[in-house]
């Protein structure tokens, strides 16, 4: 698991991950993306497409839905949108890639989660280690996301 690092901001409410993901950009900006990948590490593409100033809805379970208006695009480097799940504040999450020896360093920043904050460090901690998993061409079962998210909820409490 090539993380380089994992913060938590309660001053700001933010959380951030770094992340040496051992592919090439353009590889990396299609699992972010792609209708069919999406669904093995994040949810499914419901509405919308990854362009500026769209909108796209993702299903993360059945009754589980986020939108989010797409701030910034710029294919294999940079990408903010809004993140907004009802019961939950607006907030901003951005992901930005850089070419780096053996694949591309990840950084993905989420703010402005209020009383959220603590749960989305092991929250997107979870979502990438399904993503380094789908990278790989080892995708693993969406069955134990939340297994996996408790596991390292428990090992992440020097966080909170």
């Amino acid at each position: 698991m090539p993380l380089i690092n994992s913060s938590i901001r309660t001053i700001d409410n933010s959380v951030s991950h770094t992340w040496h993901m051992a592919v090439p950009a353009d590889r990396l900006w299609w699992a972010l993306t792609d209708p069919v990948a999406l669904p093995q590490w994040l949810g499914k593409l419901a509405a919308g497409r990854f362009v500026a100033g769209d909108v796209v809805k993702i299903q993360h379970a059945a009754d589980s839905f986020c939108t989010s208006r797409i701030m910034e695009c710029e294919p294999e480097r940079r990408l903010q949108m809004t993140w907004e799940f009802p019961d939950e504040p607006l907030s901003t999450v951005l992901i930005r890639l850089a070419p780096e020896a053996g694949g591309t360093r990840m950084d993905v920043m989420h703010e402005g989660l209020g009383d959220e904050t603590r749960n989305y460090l092991p929250g997107w901690h979870t979502h990438l280690l399904y993503l380094e998993a789908l990278l790989l061409g080892q995708p693993r079962s969406m069955n134990d996301f939340w297994p996996t998210y408790e596991e390292l909820s428990k090992s992440e409490t020097d966080f909170r």
